[in-house]
């Protein structure tokens, strides 16, 4: 194997030959400007060869094999089930893995690994099998992979690294207590060089300034999932600060050119206080967890909280402004970048993942194939982001309630107990608003642009939505202009009073998607368009005055594209949008080559609906509740389906108040029995006389009143 030269020295350029260079431990740089360049074909791996002996192949003392290669072929760890179809979850799934009835069968599971979707499928779980008891039932750690602790999806799951299930050629386990890899080998592959995945870190660049890498490839790393359990604020994460590349306390750092593949973790982590980070003409796929993060410090924030239930008084709340310290990136940047099949072991993750930063600028990237987000927004500090010239799609494979990008905001206003204030202190951990501008956007399995949970600060504008839509949850301050939502429209969800909000000179295909809704929507909803291939002439947008209360000047009318067949939805008859973009994603040419694109709709012209909204009277119980029929209302609830009963009133002083019920609460069970719809309790209620048993979701949280 060759040798690296030495990269701790200031001041040069250093070439590396061609060549294969293992990493069995990370490679740590302090340097000062300094080049690194690959020539020809540079490849960092964190692998260690190994050699057959008899049927096995004994792994060096002190080491975990986390993946096994011969060759170049990627041998799939033994799992049941198969991975099968790469359309569901974890590419296959079997609700029995953890049955005794299943378990019996496998002598001693120590060592393999549980892994589970979130029961609401906010992302996954992953646990180690630590052995069995008695009765079959698998004794397990881990499951920290969630900052919202719910429970397993009753379905979504599977288990790997399990030796029973090792049934077929190109299969391998590791055997921790004989500490060697047992693997069916494929035909040919007897004489061959063999290799197994031991770390997950090749390069960590700490204290560094001015220092490039070109032309690297990084690939074959171990995989860090049952490192992730630190709570990111108040999202839904929890991550690992590792990558294939981790940076941290660094400055003017670039990586230009490189190529990471087939990486259990992270693909590149910038941490803490880092300025100017940049990572631009790079390729990134197979990624076991995200593409690029960008993770400040929970010191630079001031009342930093992950606990989404909390509430506040306004005595309570800090109210300086910004960042209390420097430990968060800032000015940093993913340019001309193509990332692809990313999350392929972690299910909360992204092609690009932004959490306490400020400043970071994703451009011309495309970003495709990933089980959750394209890109991630966790909170809003410190903004100042901004997202211009991608192509997003193909997202939300696995997951749900999510869209192809999506952002939280749940920061100190969030948390305040009398929302009627909250506008006063929206802006206190922003530096400066989110811009969403000129991209191209398609999620089959959500929103196209998803602002969540008090999201605020956004100026979106001149983005093509082709499938999913526009949502604005709660928040303040946003401007959407200039977006055309094909086949959808604008989804607003419980906005504040007085957000502040402008919805202007949008072109919506179908009236907006409103979800319980104050009389009065933000600042201004005006100047839409709402697209009719039917109308000789404009006329007024009745349709969106009625739901808005506003639009007096929005029309519906028939709207020519230049060649939306083609993907250029660029109106040729709209004055506003002369300029709107016809080019999205990667434009370095090699990449370019490589990336795919979104399918291109078919322009739907009828209405879908957004269901009948029946309201039931409970009138012996004093409740008035309702089904949950849309998305959108799921996605208000928080909810996993639509399953359940909201509350839409609860009378003072009946049988319903005393229970402990509140209005937004969401019944899903009474006195043991699921509801499933609004409608199962005109039944399950009937006749009762005593306190029923009722368990609801509220904030968040199951609770049994």
């Amino acid at each position: 194997m060759p040798q690296l030269p030495d990269l701790n020295a200031d001041n040069r350029t250093v070439v590396i030959p061609a060549g294969i260079y293992r990493l069995a431990e990370p490679l740590v740089l302090r340097g000062k400007h300094l080049r690194v360049v690959g020539e020809g074909t540079v490849v960092f791996r964190g692998t260690v060869p190994v050699r057959r002996e008899g049927d096995v192949f004994p792994v060096p003392t002190n080491m975990k094999a986390d993946g096994f290669y011969i060759g170049d072929r990627r041998y799939r760890t033994a799992r049941y089930p198969k991975a099968s179809d790469p359309s569901l979850p974890f590419g296959g799934y079997a609700a029995d893995c953890t049955d005794p009835k299943k378990t019996k069968d496998w002598k001693d599971p120590k060592g393999g690994y549980l892994h589970a979707m979130h029961k609401h499928l906010w992302g996954g779980y992953s646990y180690r099998i630590e052995g069995k008891n008695p009765d079959g039932t698998l004794i397990l750690s881990g499951g920290w992979q969630n900052n919202r602790q719910m429970g397993m999806h009753d379905e979504y799951r599977f288990v790997e690294n399990i030796r029973e299930e090792m049934t077929e050629p190109g299969e391998w386990m590791f055997d921790e207590d004989a500490a060697c890899v047992r693997a069916i080998l494929c035909p040919g592959d007897e004489r061959k060089e063999a290799e197994v995945v031991v770390n997950p870190t090749l390069l960590v660049l700490d204290g560094c300034e001015d220092v490039t890498f070109e032309n690297i490839v990084f690939e074959r790393g171990a995989r860090t999932f049952m490192e992730t359990k630190e709570p990111l604020l108040c999202s839904d994460w929890t991550i690992a600060r590792a990558g294939a590349v981790l940076v941290r306390n660094s400055a003017d750092c670039s990586f230009v050119g490189c190529v990471f593949r087939e990486l259990g973790s992270n693909g590149v982590f910038v941490d803490g206080n880092c300025r100017g980070i940049s990572v631009s003409r790079s390729h990134f796929k197979n990624i076991g967890a995200s593409g690029v993060c960008f993770v400040g410090s929970p010191s630079s924030v001031r009342q930093p909280m992950t606990d989404l239930g909390l509430r506040m008084t306004e005595d309570e709340i800090d109210k300086t402004p910004g960042p209390a310290s420097e430990d968060y990136p800032k000015n940093c940047s993913v340019e001309d970048c193509l990332i692809e099949y990313t999350g392929e072991t972690e299910k909360q993750s992204a092609g690009v993942e932004i959490s306490m930063s400020f400043g970071v600028t994703v451009k011309n990237c495309t970003i495709c194939h990933c089980p959750r987000a394209g890109i991630n927004i966790s909170e809003g500090t410190f903004g100042g982001h901004r997202i211009e010239g991608c192509d997003v799609f193909d997202t939300v494979r696995e997951t749900g309630d999510h869209g192809s990008f999506n952002s939280w905001g749940r920061d100190r206003f969030w948390h305040l107990s009398d929302h009627g204030i909250a506008g006063k202190y929206a802006d206190l951990d922003m530096l400066a608003p989110n811009i969403i501008c000129r991209n191209r956007f398609r999620c089959d399995h959500g929103w196209d642009i998803d602002l969540d949970d008090g999201s605020s600060h956004y100026v979106i504008s001149e983005n093509l939505c082709l499938n999913g839509g526009l949502k604005l949850r709660e928040g303040f301050d946003r401007t959407a202009v200039y977006n055309i939502t094909v086949n959808n429209t604008l989804h607003p969800h419980v906005w504040y009073e007085n957000s502040g909000d402008t919805v202007e000179d949008n072109l919506v295909f179908r009236p907006y998607a409103p979800v319980w809704m104050p009389d009065r929507w933000g600042r201004s909803v005006d100047k839409n368009i709402l697209f009719d291939p039917g109308a000789d002439t404009p006329t007024p947008a009745k349709e969106l005055s009625a739901l808005s209360k506003q639009d007096a000047r929005s029309v519906k009318q028939n709207v020519r594209f230049r060649a939306p067949e083609k993907g250029d939805f660029t109106p040729t008859d709209l004055p506003g949008f002369e300029t709107f973009p016809s080019e999205f994603g990667v434009r370095y040419e090699p990449l370019k080559k490589l990336a795919d694109v979104p399918e291109m709709p078919r322009i739907r012209t009828a209405d879908p609906g957004e269901g009948e909204n029946r309201e039931i009277r409970l009138d012996a119980f004093g409740l008035t509740v309702k089904s949950i029929e849309t998305d959108g209302e799921m996605s208000v609830l928080g909810s996993a389906e639509h399953r359940g009963a909201f509350v839409l009133a609860v009378d003072p002083a009946s049988p319903a108040e005393k229970t402990g019920l509140r209005k937004g609460d969401l019944i899903v069970e009474w006195d043991g029995e699921a509801v499933k719809k609004a409608e199962d309790l005109e039944e399950l209620i009937g006749g009762v006389e005593e306190r029923p048993r009722v368990k609801i979701f509220r904030d968040h949280r199951y609770f049994d009143l």
